[in-house]
């Protein structure tokens, strides 16, 4: 990538210059650590393009981190513990202009549910009555538990108890797509897509309550942060979604310098060639100085402890120690592959190098190290995964659920293989129960099930280091992380 830096600095150099410098303050630059394979949200595997998608395609819900679940297309009211109600707003519009009905919502979910679009999230309707069925073939889809008695009203009804359902409707990974997906209902629209280059997005007027004075938005491609930090420091980027960790301690009292702070549950997993020994899984969980990593990377949140809110838990969320006593003496002549993604960046890169050099000081132990592509690491993880890997979480909902459900048995996240009858049914008394007392205290044993076994290694509270240019007020990050740009404009 070094060699392509000074092309890639001339590239945007040469269109800054370009630009009529009286509009340049009007548009609003950020970058995509990789380019989109296809703008169809309902077919998204991963969060990679979520900044970009989630302005063009909107749900029911928008999620805010003090207010919760707030109003956007719609909203919805329980009509009893097994179903949900929900009213669109009046006088929905599309970005062709045309209306936005119940309709769009239904005909969405079915195709989601087709077994032969195998939508990669379809599990999140899995909760209505007979989705998931319809999704393995077994029923037909007009038994869906999914009714529109009217254009502006949508009526679900749930296999069970499904109590955080309601925040599946804040992703665009269920928003309501046409057939021609460049036809859009978020703040945003479509203009220009560059191959190679750029994603160019204009403002929807059709889309009720957003910003009049909202710029037009630009997605740069660049795969490395520290590319990255040298045009946002150039003026071409407006936005520095990830600032390098090295750079964090001389940054932190800069007017521009930002701390976002993201529900996630990033850890390091294992592999079927360590799942057979407890003894190597606590070697390599007790050897790591947590605190050291801790402040060489200036986190906020200490790794080896979960990193889920604390109000998640009747206590503080458990961690694991730094405790060479708790190593076992392990004897083998084994190199174990650790495997992670190019997503990471340099600081996963960083980190993985310290964790290697820590396993052989403190438990004898060696690590290779691979960096692969997102899509071959994941396509490594299903097929043939490695002796550990590192896998972030980013759940698509504020609840524990959202989190600790990637490790049930029949997930297509549960990477480190697990199947646990005991575990599966935490996660049934956890989805079932609507006492805030109960759901902490069951939260807490679903992460002390995985963390008690050594299953993992969790990797700590998650916070973004970002860099936002001041001339732009009205941006929005929530704590799933989305980036909400329905109010952006220039500062006046």
């Amino acid at each position: 990538m070094k060699r392509f830096l000074p092309a890639l600095l001339l590239l945007v150099s040469i269109y800054a210059q370009g630009a009529d410098s009286k509009s340049a303050p009007f548009v609003f630059r950020l970058h995509l650590s990789g380019e989109p394979t296809q703008m169809d949200p309902n077919r998204q595997k991963t969060s990679a393009s979520s900044y970009l998608l989630a302005n063009l395609f909107r749900n029911i819900y928008i999620y805010d981190n003090e207010k919760g679940l707030v109003p956007d297309l719609g909203s919805c009211t329980r009509e009893k513990s097994q179903a949900l109600v929900c009213k669109l707003k009046k006088d929905l519009q599309w970005s062709d202009g045309s209306r936005l009905t119940s309709a769009d919502f239904l005909r969405t979910y079915k195709k989601m549910l087709n077994p032969k679009v195998a939508a990669p999230r379809a599990d999140l309707l899995f909760k209505v009555k007979n989705a998931e069925d319809i999704y393995n073939g077994l029923k037909e889809v007009d038994t869906l538990g999914i009714t529109t008695p009217d254009p502006v009203t949508l009526r679900f009804e749930f296999q069970g108890k499904a109590p955080d359902f309601e925040y599946n409707l804040t992703s665009f990974l269920l928003a309501p797509t046409k057939e021609d997906v460049k036809v859009y209902s978020g703040p945003y629209k479509l203009k220009e897509w560059l191959q190679g280059q750029r994603i160019t997005l204009e403002p929807n007027f059709n889309y009720q309550g957003g910003h009049p004075q909202r710029p037009f938005v630009e997605f740069l491609f660049i795969e490395e942060d520290t590319v990255a930090l040298q045009l946002y420091e150039k003026n071409q980027l407006q936005l520095l979604r990830r600032l390098p960790t090295l750079f964090i301690p001389k940054s932190k009292n800069r007017p521009d310098f930002h701390w976002i702070s993201a529900i996630r549950f990033d850890y390091l997993g294992f592999g079927p060639e360590l799942q057979k020994s407890d003894e190597l899984r606590k070697a390599l969980t007790y050897s790591l100085n947590y605190p050291e990593l801790q402040k060489l990377f200036s986190s906020k949140g200490r790794p080896g402890c979960a990193g889920l809110p604390d109000s998640w838990f009747p206590e503080k969320a458990p961690c694991y120690d730094f405790d060479l006593k708790k190593v076992p003496k392990v004897k083998t002549d084994k190199t174990f592959t650790l495997m992670f993604s190019s997503l990471g960046g340099e600081d996963h890169k960083r980190a993985t190098e310290w964790m290697q050099a820590q396993w052989q000081k403190n438990a004898n132990l060696r690590l290779h190290l691979e960096m692969k592509e997102n899509k071959v690491f994941i396509n490594e993880l299903q097929t043939n995964p490695p002796a550990m890997f590192r896998k972030g979480i980013a759940p698509d909902r504020p609840t524990c659920l959202a989190a600790l459900e990637n490790f049930a048995s029949d997930s297509p996240e549960n990477y480190i293989q697990l199947k646990s009858p005991e575990y599966d049914k935490i996660l049934e008394q956890l989805g079932n129960s609507v006492k805030t007392a109960e759901q902490k205290k069951l939260c807490l044993t679903g992460v002390r099930y995985l963390m008690d076994r050594n299953l993992i290694i969790p990797l700590g509270a998650f916070d973004f280091a970002m860099l936002i240019k001041p001339e732009f007020v009205g941006w929005k990050f929530n704590q799933m992380n989305q980036l909400d740009l329905s109010q952006l404009h220039p500062r006046p």
